[in-house]
């Protein structure tokens, strides 16, 4: 498939080999990273803003025994190329040994990953503004004020070493939100989509859920406490984005992790959550797909992290890897949560008491031994009563262990890739299911929004 934006593949092959050669130092790793941006921004029922940019951003790094350099350029001219990388050796040759310094990376063997789909690559300002007009249109007929964003990327990037490792990756994605309030601002919805295809953002939904959210969400006191909750997809993902980079074997085996082992080590092998509870990263996950390489060119692949509740592996550096005499493994670029079959409506309709929950805002980390982080919820928070929802409720602030959490499971929904970043922007794929969960701990009112 044609790949409209960023550098070509043979463009993205020329500079790093260009750069390899005039290279002087031990090794060598050239980063090339380049992409087209785009948005559209609505505020008070208008399209207020939209535009779009190219940048390529080259990052050299230059190496000289254990001391280790970058700099990085967006100026291609053979020049400026040239001065880079020797400001960059320059750089080294000053700068402390780097005792966990690893030798570049030869050759690696990455597999084909199709990550560019036209539909994003080539989406019109046109088309975005369509589906713009479709919420603005429904937060009008609905007397509600609609503000949203949509951030849209495509292009390419590569990693290239001195000692013949070379590796090019095509790719797209799209994030759309929108949010609808009342005009006295006391009533608010939200919705959003991310994927890498813009065929699988649905715009009328996220603008009925939305528009529905904000109709139905006026705040009315509950007290805080320990609840059942269930979890919109959403909500899971912002939670499980967090969780990524929990999945760390040298934290643990420092001591200094939920996956830490009394006396020392780590869990791997341990039952830790629910045995329904299992998660994966896949970087050919369909419509959440990520490079099949990682910034020092290391091989991504399908790993397991959890298995029906077991940790089943952590990731490593290079350089940890080799001190405790095992495998390399990156880190993971996306993350998949296995999910049910249980629909929202069934969770709603098995909950004797609860709260639904729409999605999270200002998630902060508290302590990384019990993964614990707080934050807040938003647009859209009801108490169910005898498997009906009964009314919406004031916002909460949450300090809850995500550790437990994926210990308190009750029932899963379908995985869906979820918009969990929370500034609207795309982010690292992130699939989820809805969850029921006991226990959830909402420690106290919020007066937000």
């Amino acid at each position: 498939m044609a790949v409209a934006k960023g550098l070509s593949a043979d463009d993205l092959k020329a500079i790093s080999d260009r750069i390899l050669q005039l290279s002087a130092a031990d090794q060598c790793r050239v980063r090339i990273d380049s992409r087209w941006r785009g948005y559209t921004r609505v505020a008070t029922n208008r399209i207020t803003s939209a535009g779009g940019a190219d940048s390529t951003s080259i990052t050299i790094t230059s190496v000289f025994g254990n001391r280790v350099a970058s700099v990085e350029t967006n100026r291609l001219a053979e020049r400026d190329l040239l001065q880079a990388v020797r400001r960059s050796e320059d750089m080294a040759r000053l700068a402390p040994e780097n005792p966990e310094y690893m030798p570049e990376l030869g050759p690696q063997n990455y597999q084909p990953i199709q990550a560019y789909y036209e539909s994003t690559g080539e989406l019109e300002p046109q088309t975005r503004a369509e589906a713009a007009a479709i919420a603005i249109r429904q937060a009008q007929a609905a007397g509600q004020i609609a503000a949203s964003y949509m951030d849209v990327r495509a292009g390419s990037s590569s990693v290239a070493t001195s000692n013949g490792l070379y590796g090019s990756h095509a790719s797209t994605g799209v994030a759309y939100t929108f949010t609808s309030r009342s005009p006295d601002g006391l009533q608010s919805g939200w919705a959003g989509d991310e994927a890498n295809d813009w065929n699988n953002i649905e715009s009328q939904r996220v603008a009925d859920d939305a528009v529905r959210k904000c109709r139905d969400w006026r705040k009315t006191a509950l007290d805080p406490g320990s609840y059942t909750v269930i979890l919109e997809p959403t909500a899971v993902g912002m939670l499980m984005l967090r969780m990524m980079n929990t999945f760390n074997q040298r934290t643990a085996d420092e001591g200094r992790s939920y996956f830490s082992k009394a006396g020392g080590g780590n869990r791997i092998g341990e039952a830790l959550f629910d045995d329904k509870v299992s998660i994966w990263s896949d970087p050919d996950h369909r419509d959440a797909e990520t490079s099949p390489f990682s910034a020092d060119g290391q091989r991504v692949r399908r790993q397991s992290w959890v298995s029906s509740g077991s940790l089943e592996n952590l990731f490593r550096s290079r350089f940890w890897a080799k001190q405790k005499g095992v495998d390399a493994l990156p880190r993971p670029s996306n993350l998949i949560m296995q999910g049910g079959t249980d629909s929202l409506q069934d969770m709603i309709a098995s909950t004797g008491r609860g709260i639904l929950i729409t999605r999270f805002w200002y998630i902060r980390g508290l302590n990384p031994r019990i993964i614990s982080y707080t934050g807040l919820t938003r647009d859209g928070t009801f108490l169910i009563e005898d498997g009906k929802i009964a009314r919406p409720v004031t916002n909460f602030r949450f300090n809850q262990s995500l550790a437990q959490m994926l210990q308190n499971v009750e029932m899963l929904g379908p995985s869906v890739r979820v918009a969990a970043s929370e500034n609207s922007s795309v982010a690292s794929p992130i699939v989820v299911p809805a969850l029921k969960l006991r226990d959830f701990n909402l420690s106290s009112v919020s007066d937000a929004i």
